[in-house]
């Protein structure tokens, strides 16, 4: 039985929060302008409170294993564009999830309080039924991870009909560079598709992969604001991380990069109303939780389960394996142990040797072609420049 007071103490707790960061204040004025009223408490309930502990609820899990905030799935690797830094290969409709997995998946998360799920691919949009779960699930938060070419007015109309799912549009610079590593006329595409959402008054926001390529362009205040004045409520920063079919090594930034983007990103957004979430690395301010392996995971479209989409190795498939069972298996808990205190680093990034001497342990599989031979050459790189780096 729910506790009667853990909302208006939620509540009290956000408003506190909220009335002490300059930040939070400016977002939340801008949503009230930019979301229809209906809309807009339904967003509120199913991204702010849920997410505060409202509506999570007490499952026994083994000991030490908290109920994740959120899974992701990919119930379609296909995707029309071919881009630098996807974890995604070359994939045909036959490999799509059976939308009865997809059900019962978000069935699982559910029963055990899990408040939101991601949906990854592959491009989400081209799911045949994928507006058919978001509606047949509206006490779960959604997120879609799309390329944003294919939102029209239609996918529009249809969202601003579902406050519990948000859009974040895949871009990683302006057009010339946006385009270089994403396919001529893509950027377009996206603004394009950013002013419909703006217009039909629903949530969305971006999310952009930092590398050596794209850092100074991206982590800049005149990205932000052309951002915001698109009409994106939300950002997320997510460093590269080389997988995929064609991983590019020396676009990686350093821990040093990133340590520095972080503090920069913070200075700016201090009077900006937009909300960001820095990813992969985390430093201990807020909204970011740094890496998610193993506290997280994803699902592929064939029900191979791993730690994150960027660890593609998989002991459980969620065809034979529940999913509270898979997140608390032995091959999950020595994951999480490579994360030895909160501030979490990307372990593909940090410590690839430390995640291929687990992956071996258990025999774990690979999820996509070449996931191994991949980690491989990484981590030789790594260590080669971590032996150029002054000691400190």
């Amino acid at each position: 039985m729910k506790n009667p007071f853990s909302e208006i103490l939620n509540r009290t707790a956000l408003h506190g929060w909220i009335g002490k960061n300059r930040n939070l204040l400016m977002v939340q004025k801008r949503l009230s302008a930019q979301l229809p009223g209906k809309y807009r408490r339904a967003f509120y309930r199913t991204w702010v409170l849920s997410h505060m502990g409202v509506r999570r609820k007490h499952v026994r899990l083994p000991a030490g294993t908290l109920t994740p905030l959120t899974i992701k799935i990919s119930p379609t690797m296909r995707c029309n564009l071919k881009c630098l830094g996807c974890f995604a290969g070359s994939y045909t409709d036959r490999e799509d999830m059976r939308f009865e997995t997809i059900q019962s998946i978000v069935e699982q998360a559910e029963e055990i309080g899990i408040p939101s799920v991601g949906i990854l691919g592959g491009e989400p949009f081209l799911f045949p039924k994928i507006f058919d779960l978001f509606r047949a699930h509206r006490k779960i938060g959604f997120y879609i991870a799309t390329n944003g070419t294919l939102v029209t007015a239609e996918v529009v109309a249809k969202l601003s009909e579902l406050p519990h799912v948000i859009t974040a549009f895949s871009v990683d610079g302006f057009e010339e560079l946006n385009d270089k590593f994403r396919g001529r006329g893509v950027f377009r595409k996206i603004v394009g598709s950013m002013k419909l959402m703006k217009a039909g008054g629903v949530a969305f926001g971006f999310s952009t992969t930092v590398h050596k390529g794209n850092l100074d362009e991206v982590v800049s205040a005149r990205y932000l604001d052309f951002m915001i004045e698109c009409g994106c409520l939300f950002g997320a920063f997510l460093p590269y991380v080389p997988v995929g079919t064609d991983p590019a090594y020396d676009l990686v930034c350093s821990e040093k990069d990133v340590a520095v983007y972080y503090k920069k990103l913070d200075e700016m957004l201090a009077d900006r109303s937009l909300l960001v979430l820095k990813e992969g690395y985390s430093d201990g301010t807020f909204l970011n939780s740094g890496c998610g392996a193993g506290h997280t995971l994803h699902i592929t479209s064939s029900g191979e389960v791993e730690p994150c989409n960027g660890i593609q190795f998989f002991k459980d498939s969620i065809l034979t394996s529940r999913l509270k069972d898979i997140y608390a298996s032995p091959y999950f808990e020595d994951i999480r142990k490579l994360h030895p205190v909160d501030h979490r680093e990307c372990l593909v990034i940090a410590r690839p040797r430390e995640v291929m001497e687990v992956v071996e342990r258990h025999h774990a599989g690979e999820t996509h072609l070449d996931a191994m031979s991949h980690l491989v050459k990484y981590a030789s790189r790594f260590e080669r420049r971590e032996q150029r780096l002054p000691s400190r």
